[in-house]
């Protein structure tokens, strides 16, 4: 069955299980740590690299139980033992936790994109686990396309909008402002490093909108 609906999750707090400690398991706990998960690592032992993070995730130090998983948001099942990640699957399924198994896209309920991020803008790239390889490389080439000052464009766009539908209580007046931020030759603005300039401009702009 295709993944066909993309969506961001909120995973801040969330408690998220890994099951399994090798180089997968690594990138894997790296991420959602960094997405202030409350992780969860099951693992008789961690590899070295995982060794130095301990300190950032609760380690449980033993083989895969049914128990470890209890309450979890999100698991995702690393383990190089496919029985293992079988059960881990079913087990989710049953009890409708979101699972990512790392060698069977069919048996998870998500899969991760290849992703990356430039301030508040994230831009994600997925072939429906038929080619990682070649999700990354797509990544890697938009990564390199798209400048790094959208990161302040959109931080201006954002406060503007805020301050918009705060301000502009006509909705079709906000509505046309908000589309007016869309046709902004954002390019031009890169290529000349103005984003102060673009920063007054919104407000001017913002301000025709409230006389």
């Amino acid at each position: 069955m295709a993944f066909t609906y993309p969506i961001c999750l909120k995973l801040a707090q969330k408690k998220c299980v890994v099951v399994g400690a090798g180089s997968v398991a690594l990138r894997k706990v790296k991420t959602l740590l960094a997405q202030e998960a409350l992780v969860t690592v099951v693992s008789p032992e961690l590899n070295q690299e995982l060794a130095k993070e301990k300190d950032k995730f609760v380690w449980e130090q033993a083989y895969y139980r049914e128990e470890f998983l209890a309450d979890a948001f999100l698991v995702i099942a690393a383990t190089d033992n496919r029985a293992v990640n079988h059960e881990i699957a079913v087990y989710c399924d049953k009890y409708n936790i979101l699972v990512n198994v790392i060698d069977s896209p069919a048996e998870s309920s998500f899969i991760v994109n290849s992703y990356f991020t430039k301030g508040d803008l994230l831009v994600a790239v997925s072939t429906d686990g038929a080619s990682p390889a070649l999700s990354r490389k797509i990544r890697k080439d938009l990564e390199a396309q798209i400048a790094d000052e959208y990161a302040d464009i959109l931080a201006i766009i954002a406060e503007a909008r805020a301050e918009a539908l705060i301000k502009i209580t006509n909705e079709s007046k906000r509505r046309e402002f908000l589309q007016s931020l869309a046709k902004i030759d954002y390019e031009a603005i890169i290529k000349d490093k103005s984003t102060a300039i673009f920063r007054d401009r919104v407000k001017k702009c913002l301000l025709s909108y409230l006389e």
